[in-house]
């Protein structure tokens, strides 16, 4: 008999009726995640009228939908390797705006889309890790460390006063924000580390906490190229190589 996979628990068979399954009837499903095949054809054979047995996958139909819907390691990977790599397209968009400037343009128009997707995506990962973990403090730990950084941004970008004791404030308050988002932020790779069994990413954390001062000095003194530009993007290209191969690497939770 052939049907339709519903779930991760319900086929629908070309008879009008819902079986029943469980996943290690499927011959073919491999390192396969079954929420993501929602929509699959299968080849099955029913002792039971309930319940479906010798599973055989026909024809796959992963799609975009079940992908981001669904709450497993392998859901959270994609979506995470697709956030950090979008990221880092717009991070090259934006080192070509600071020497070559038609560049601008392109960024302009889609450096701001490609931040709100990208930010979507990853926090999806974090959440589908975090569920799928039965974790109670990731995602609440992405949470308060996203609520951290809105408000250091709107607190240089908004709220910076002229004259130098007005930026003297905003900077030791920016000082002290900074610190407790580089705390969350460490709770959030060394929860990783330990439910993926990588050390990738605390390195990617701790090669990006050395960077990002050098990023802002760059950006301050423009004409000291080669002194903070090699550590301070070169660190941080380094931080999310190590965080892509660290997702690509996450293939299941390991026991704590």
């Amino acid at each position: 008999m052939q049907g339709k996979i519903l779930s991760p628990q319900l086929i629908s068979g070309d008879d009008g009726k819902r079986y029943e399954y469980d996943k290690n009837d499927v011959i073919n499903l491999g390192g396969k995640d079954l929420a993501l095949l929602t929509g699959s054809q299968v080849e099955f054979l029913s002792f039971d009228k309930r319940v479906a047995k010798s599973i055989y996958i026909i024809n796959e139909n992963v799609n975009v939908s079940s992908i981001l819907s669904a709450d497993s390691i392998r859901s959270a990977r994609l979506k995470a390797l697709w956030g950090i790599g979008l990221l880092f397209f717009n991070f090259i968009l934006y080192i070509g705006l600071l020497f070559v400037n038609f560049i601008q343009d392109i960024w302009q128009n889609i450096g701001h889309i490609i931040i709100i997707v990208s930010f979507v995506l990853y926090s999806m990962a974090i959440y589908s890790v975090s569920k799928a973990a039965a974790s109670k403090s990731l995602f609440i730990n992405y949470i308060i460390s996203v609520i951290i950084s809105f408000l250091g941004i709107f607190l240089f970008f908004m709220l910076a006063p002229s004259g130098a004791s007005g930026v003297s404030v905003v900077f030791s308050l920016g000082t002290m924000i900074a610190l407790i988002l580089a705390i969350y932020l460490y709770k959030i790779h060394d929860e990783l580390a330990g439910l993926s069994g990588s050390s990738l990413f605390l390195w990617a954390f701790w090669i990006f906490v050395v960077s990002v001062p050098f990023c802002f000095l760059f950006i301050m003194f423009l004409g000291f190229v080669f002194f903070f530009f090699i550590p301070g993007f070169g660190g941080l290209i380094m931080a999310w190589v190590l965080l892509f191969i660290a997702w690509w690497r996450f293939g299941k939770v390991e026991k704590r």
